[in-house]
């Protein structure tokens, strides 16, 4: 988190605290009674709420957005409280923003800090729950406690119940335990306090809060009123007080006193806006990131000339989502944070030195001092690590490289780029907005993503109650079922003659022929592939709007860069003096239409993208030759003499209220749909009520262990599904929407499941379980299926 001395608030947090200091008032006027207050602020239907000796509890709302300050409109909600000394419980959501919290309330040099000094005459007392809490530091001390919301809510019973064990270090608070008079007149002042049987008051730290009747601070307070929190977790504290802070707030749990809109945010300079959004249609991952390498180039040449103008420092970030960050999790398929690393080091060239990969295992981040001028990182790796409580406005890029279809990748992460520098405009339009790139989308999918976030955000019009649809998930272990032996569960692999499945790179890759490959013939750098385009989205006073702007229109003068553009294309050409060879015959040809190496290196991204999808197409056509040229030679091999056997159990990730589906024929038990689309699930229904089936499974793709086929392409094929059938024919269908029919990934599918199903049924008969085994390997349309 960014820290400043300016303490001059904003003009919309100055209206809220005014806001609530005028409430403050009425609810004095009111004699304490919280509907009234509310009525006298002119506010419509006010919801109640009471404690544990039935009182009244005020309670009120302030709506701020993400990046709008929330946590100093707390501190400073501390001075209009008018409540010197005290304790204040300030609860908040997640470990990330306890810790960030926690270090903002113990530095006296923080804004956070100054205003609870204010608010007390500088007597400030910051505590965990853990440590030792005096009568004598209530009376004459604010003291601030931190909590997190697990600990107040009793469906988390270990946290939870450790506030209701007695303990000896909160005796200050309690009369002598025979001293019975002490007790009744305890008991008559604070009728909610537990007693034991014997009518004792138990000293515990939750009877401790009753006694001191705390002022009680909800960050993120929506969090606490969800499915997994119970929403009276705090009144049961008797607070005077609880003020609750939120960018999506419940209508119908919170008394919404405050609503502040986006369009405040954007005025006041808190937030970079617009919002430039590329969804990347066709391009690989490594497109993506080359592309977000360019910008954030082009960024810091911009922050660089600010610096020179105005002193001011500014150092562009991106934050890129990875697919997994495990260690354990590296090779099984899915996009790693040290695929990103390695591929931003070697092949783009950034500096190893500038990267840095957060997640719960790899915390290179911890102690980094992000906002430092002495700092060089550009660029950080995550997955889930950052999707809260993590506050650098210097990040400038999201590079969402995961599946941006799903809802939850954008909505977890933009917050993390919206913060503007200083909170303050630089007067350079390139600087002043921030920038999403999300792979394996349309323009219209991500703008549609983005937009929504900002919704859930609190910009623009924000339904009352926002929710993931994700859900919490368990592990479950499946078993495989007890009547399929190995022999049954066995599944023909791509086998090479000397032993085990093919390698693409040793058997497949080692035989194109280089030389045959050149540059494109027809050169269009400015053309956008299918699906990929760029649009703005803004927060307005009339919501929040998107426009076009193609931000490959941009000229940027440079050298070009022979090593540079080498690098790029060391995936798809591992042969650096190959590439080289490519891109000078490619520039001699540009030479020839006019466009030198200046016109080039402005064109960088479009120029390595239209090398490198011509050069895929060649080697693609020689690899498809190569893979059949050794199947007909018996080199390559497609049988189960080395079948490919499932083990007869695994855990996996189901939604908690999943209780599975109750599937007769399926290979494990129990079987979920929650990864099925509608036509999956429609294929599994016929799958299931064929009597020829004798166990059927739907394959999770990339998942260690799953069934899949490696062809003449690096990457594995998973087909949906496979099954045996009792008279020995063996399936893989792979299901397809009509709209697909045609697409290269289509065609490649088809091709390599002809050829592996002919291939297969013609060799020598093999047996399953005595039966005569043959091959169905096909891919079904929508309309194929009923």
């Amino acid at each position: 988190m960014e820290k400043s001395s300016e303490m001059e608030l904003k003009r919309y947090q100055g209206r809220a605290l005014e806001r609530l200091g005028e409430w403050f008032g009425h609810l004095e006027v009111a004699n304490n009674s919280p509907a009234a207050a509310w009525e006298m602020a002119g506010m419509e239907r006010h919801v109640s709420r009471w404690d544990s000796a039935g009182r009244p509890i005020p309670h009120v709302c302030l709506k701020v957005p993400t990046g709008g300050g929330k946590t100093l409109l707390a501190a400073e909600a501390m001075v209009k409280c008018n409540r010197r000394t005290g304790l204040v419980l300030w609860a908040v959501p997640n470990k990330a923003i306890y810790a960030q919290t926690k270090r903002a309330l113990w530095d006296r040099g923080h804004p956070y800090r100054a205003a609870l000094d204010r608010a007390s005459g500088r007597r400030v007392k910051v505590l965990e729950k853990e440590e030792n809490l005096s009568l004598e530091d209530v009376e004459n001390y604010l003291c601030v406690m931190l909590l997190s919301l697990q600990s107040a809510n009793r469906r988390n019973n270990k946290e939870f119940l450790k506030m209701f064990q007695e303990a000896g270090r909160y005796s200050s608070f309690f009369p002598d335990i025979d001293d019975e008079q002490q007790s009744v007149l305890l008991l008559e002042e604070h009728p909610g306090l537990e007693t034991a049987k014997d009518g004792r008051v138990l000293r515990t730290l939750a009877n401790v809060f009753r006694i001191c009747r705390p002022v009680i601070v909800l960050d993120e307070a929506h969090k606490s009123y969800g499915d997994s929190f119970d929403e009276a977790a705090f009144n049961q504290f008797d607070p005077t007080f609880i003020l609750e802070l939120s960018a999506t707030p419940d209508g119908s749990k919170s008394n919404v006193l405050v609503d502040i809109g986006g369009q405040e945010l954007k005025e006041e300079e808190m937030i970079k806006l617009p919002i430039h959004v590329t969804g990347h249609g066709d391009s690989s991952w490594r497109d993506v990131l080359r592309e977000a390498a360019d910008q954030l180039s082009e960024l810091s040449e911009w922050a660089g000339l600010l610096e020179e103008d105005t002193g001011r420092y500014i150092r562009p970030m991106a934050v890129v989502r990875a697919e997994r960050t495990g260690r354990s999790q590296r090779g099984q398929g899915f996009l790693h944070s040290e695929d990103v690393r390695e591929f931003l080091v070697s092949s783009v060239g950034v500096p190893a030195d500038q990267v840095r990969v957060q997640s719960s295992e790899t915390r290179e981040l911890d102690g980094e001092d992000l906002v430092s001028e002495e700092c060089g990182v550009r660029w950080i790796i995550t997955k889930d690590a950052l999707k809260e409580g993590w506050d650098c406005s210097y990040a400038y890029i999201l590079v969402l490289l995961d599946s941006t279809k799903a809802k939850t990748t954008v909505t977890q992460m933009m917050g993390r780029v919206l913060r503007q520098p200083h909170a303050r405009l630089t007067g350079t339009d390139e600087l002043d907005c921030c920038y999403v790139h999300c792979h394996n989308a349309s323009v219209d999918q991500a703008v549609e993503t983005v937009k929504r976030e900002l919704q859930e955000e609190g910009f623009g019009d924000v339904v009352s109650h926002v929710r993931s649809d994700t859900g919490e998930t368990t592990v479950v272990r499946v078993k495989r079922r007890d009547h399929i032996t190995n022999e049954m569960a066995s599944l023909p692999r791509v086998l090479h003659r000397s032993g085990g499945e093919i390698d693409y790179d040793q058997h497949i890759l080692a035989d194109i022929d280089w030389e045959t490959i050149g540059p494109p013939d027809d050169w269009d750098l400015l053309a956008i592939p299918n699906g990929r385009g760029t649009q703005t989205v803004d927060v307005q006073e009339e919501g929040i709007s998107t426009a076009n702007k193609s931000l490959d229109d941009r000229q940027v003068n440079g050298e070009f860069d022979l090593a540079w553009h080498t690098r790029q294309l060391r995936d798809t050409i591992p042969n650096p003096w190959q590439a080289a060879r490519i891109i000078h015959e490619a520039v001699a040809s540009l030479k020839q239409e006019g466009h030198g190496p200046d016109w080039i290196a402005g064109r960088r991204p479009a120029f390595i993208r239209a090398i490198e999808q011509h050069a895929m197409a060649q080697i693609d056509e020689q690899a498809e030759k190569v893979f059949n040229r050794k199947m007909k030679s018996g080199e390559i091999t497609f049988d189960l003499d080395l079948p490919f056997e499932y083990a007869e159990w695994y855990d996996l990730q189901a939604p908690s209220a999943d209780p599975g589906v109750a599937y007769n024929r399926t290979l494990f038990s129990p079987a979920y749909n929650h990864d099925m689309n509608e036509l999956e699930k429609r294929y599994a229904v016929i799958l299931e009520s064929n009597p020829a089936i004798k166990w059927w499974h739907r394959i999770a793709a990339r998942r260690p262990g799953e069934y899949r086929l490696q062809g003449w392409r690096r990457d594995y094929v998973y087909p949906d599904f496979v099954a045996l059938e009792v008279d020995g024919r063996i399936i893989a269908h792979e299901t397809k929407g009509g709209h697909l029919q045609g697409s290269d990934d289509t065609r490649y599918k088809q091709r390599l499941l002809k050829c592996l199903e002919d291939q297969f049924n013609s060799r020598a008969v093999v047996t399953i379980h005595g039966q005569t085994a043959t091959a169905d390997f096909k891919l079904l349309f929508e309309n194929d299926i009923p």
